[in-house]
């Protein structure tokens, strides 16, 4: 799998900073297959992975991460591939550690990535890259989960407990000094019957 062109992922107004839980390292794969993550990518935990260099012996808090489906629900916990700080480039043979330039950059297969649990609480705001989302019609306002990407649709969900976002605002990254792709800051929600 290669990268997805314009894909970044930023908590926004979480209460992350409170809460150790909401970071978690692991590895995406699709199937049995380590595979290129996204930043921004959503996923959800599949099983523990072993500690390096031992079999058999989990770690406690790393993770294979595989793909959020459009079934999700608030039962399911969520994560985005959160490479905001990451400073791992890769060209598909080789893996550079830089320290500048580092928005929308993915993880490559088989590295471990830092994933963000999206707290759905109608409060919490998250700002995706534009790779991350596709837009049905230039007027929807609310976002469901597709295969770990954003779908855009013109009205919210109404079956209880299922996962949406809404939209806050969208503008272009500032990357330096200029303007770099769009993003859309959503409003991460749940259906209340």
């Amino acid at each position: 799998m290669s990268f997805t062109a314009q894909t970044a992922f930023e908590a926004r107004n979480t209460n992350n900073a409170l809460d150790s839980l909401a970071n978690i390292a692991g590895k995406y794969y699709v199937s049995t297959t380590a595979t290129d993550c996204d930043a921004g990518q959503l996923c959800t935990r599949d099983s523990l992975l072993d500690c390096e260099g031992f079999t058999g012996v989990k770690n406690e808090n790393t993770w294979k991460m595989v793909a959020a489906t459009s079934s999700a629900d608030a039962n399911d916990v969520i994560y985005a591939c959160n490479t905001y700080d990451t400073k791992l480039l890769s060209d598909g043979r080789n893996n550079w550690f830089v320290g500048h330039e580092t928005l929308g950059l993915g993880v490559p297969a088989g590295r471990y990535g830092n994933f963000t649990r999206i707290n759905f609480d109608g409060q919490s705001v998250y700002r995706f890259g534009a790779g991350n989302v596709t837009l049905n019609t230039s007027t929807d306002t609310f976002f469901t989960i597709d295969a770990g990407k954003l779908t855009s649709t013109a009205s919210e969900p109404t079956t209880a407990g299922k996962i949406y976002f809404t939209l806050r605002a969208k503008g272009n990254f500032v990357e330096g000094m200029q303007a770099s792709f769009a993003y859309y800051d959503l409003v991460a929600c749940k259906v209340v019957a």
